[in-house]
């Protein structure tokens, strides 16, 4: 089981090359991160953009040109498009988000005859290194970046989607919490009445391989210690391996406090569509773009995609 980022990036070094299209990458960071995954034999780079630009970054940052296939193209939508014909006629596996907004990034996935759609929802899963109580192991949670305001079809996809990456990480049951700001069922909380018919209908083993339980509140879902003092009895109280998150705005808010207050990096993934879908944000360091790419490849590898 892979238990942090060192882990990962040897696992999927162990798995790799994979070929990256790296949509926009008009930051060094982009740079730098393809660099390390080449360097690490995670990927092969296919840089797609503004070719002077691109150019002029491996020129300051000493990065051989000839080390990345460069498709000049200016215009954001289309440099999209093209990646992600690249993906739709399997010459790459992984698509990368640079200087490119997610939405757009996003919607020439989801476009034209040649699009990336496989029938499943795609949704955001991210995960980070995770030492509370003594643990040193990896935590999922979702959906951060791309469903707004899921109903319970759309949350049963989203488990689904995290269940098959953290199966991709060797966490072969995991336990996932669905969350709300309360423990208790209450009637004017959408998101706890939402959490118990998800339990009740993974209970009849409509998501394999996982255990499902909720409402939890953060601290009971993660914390055994929370749990005990406040009573929650169930298998997993205290220790989720995945966090599922009421709708967009809790899991971005929760993603960003993660890096801001509690310095963690943060890998991310969209799975769904036919190839992993990466879109960490712009902000983030080469080192949370590595794992990014690093846990696109293990998925990848691993053939697995959400039933």
């Amino acid at each position: 089981m892979v238990r942090d980022f060192k882990m990962l990036i040897k696992e999927a070094a162990s798995r790799g090359p994979r070929k990256v299209a790296v949509i926009l990458p008009h930051e060094t960071t982009s740079i730098e991160a393809i660099n390390d995954a080449q360097v690490e034999g995670l990927a092969e780079g296919i840089l797609i953009g503004q070719s002077s630009l691109m150019e002029s970054l491996l020129k300051d940052l000493k990065i051989p040109l000839k080390r990345f296939e460069i498709y000049n193209e200016k215009d954001a939508d289309r440099a999209a498009e093209y990646g992600v014909q690249l993906a739709a006629s399997d010459a790459v596996d992984i698509l990368l988000k640079g200087s490119i907004s997610t939405n757009k990034l996003l919607g020439a996935a989801l476009r034209g005859s040649r699009n990336l759609r496989t029938g499943n929802l795609m949704s955001d899963v991210f995960i980070f290194e995770d030492n509370r109580e003594g643990r040193q192991s990896i935590t999922l949670a979702s959906d951060g970046g791309v469903n707004v305001a899921p109903d319970l079809k759309a949350k049963i996809g989203i488990i689904k989607n995290a269940v098959t990456v953290a199966h991709a990480l060797g966490i072969k049951v995991p336990k996932v919490a669905i969350l709300s700001g309360v423990e208790k069922v209450q009637p004017e909380v959408q998101s706890t009445v939402d959490a118990l018919a998800l339990a009740k209908i993974c209970s009849y083993g409509e998501i394999p391989d996982c255990i499902v339980d909720g409402p939890f509140a953060l601290d009971n879902a993660i914390s055994m210690e929370a749990a005990k003092i406040k009573k929650v009895e169930s298998p997993v109280a205290g220790s989720a391996d995945i966090l599922i998150m009421p709708g967009l705005e809790a899991g971005n808010i929760f993603g960003k406090a993660l890096v801001y207050y509690g310095g963690k990096n943060l890998a991310h993934v969209i799975v769904g569509a036919k190839v992993p879908i990466l879109i960490s944000s712009r902000s983030d360091p080469p080192e949370a773009r590595l794992a990014s790419i690093a846990l696109g490849v293990l998925l990848c590898s691993s053939g697995r995609q959400p039933a």
